[in-house]
Formats: structure tokens, sequence, C-alpha cells
């Protein structure tokens, strides 16, 4: 299941244990982009950067609850993303099956 309410990137909006990123523009996707996970409390829970075009985040460990995945290249703000992490099964088969 992915989120596709934003033309960047593509990411799971039901989180188990692994967030999945996939860029959607191919002039994009060599790219070296940057992201933020934002709590409900607005508290920067995680921060990194990625290259290519695509990436699973592991987010195992993680609380329960509502999220906002932040999508930066070169310091400018691409997409702002809802998502849920719920605890659970892993969705790394979920993705699989959606391919």
């Amino acid at each position: 299941m992915y989120a596709t309410n934003d033309s960047f990137a593509r990411i799971t909006d039901i989180v188990h244990d692994f967030l999945f990123v996939e860029i959607n523009s191919t002039a994009l996707q060599n790219k070296t982009f940057e992201y933020k996970i934002i709590s409900q409390e607005e508290k920067l829970i995680r921060k990194g950067h990625f290259e290519g075009p695509m990436v699973q985040l592991r987010l195992s460990l993680m609380h329960e609850g509502k999220y906002t995945f932040q999508l930066y290249l070169n310091g400018e703000q691409l997409q702002n993303s809802g998502f849920e992490k719920r605890a659970g099964f892993s969705n790394y088969s979920l993705s699989l099956n959606n391919e």
C-alpha cells in the first residue's frame, strides 16, 4: 500500500517494520535525498539521507502512531506525506505482493 498523494515519491502509508520510499521521476532517481520523520507532536523522530530510486527504512522500534515523512532535495522540501506506524507483522511481504 502506497500513499500516492504527492508527485515526487510514493511511500507506504501503513508501516509495521519498514517504510518504503520510491522516487517517481526518472530524472531524480540518482540524486541524494534528505528525509525527516516527524511525530504528531511535531517532534523530529529521525532524519537521514539516501541515494537512488528506492529505499526501505527500518522503523520497527518506533512507537505506534501517525507520523509525517518529509522529503528534501538540496535543502528544498519536495514532499510532506503522512503514514501510520502499527505494531504487528512485517509489511515486507505486503510490499513484494504489490509490485
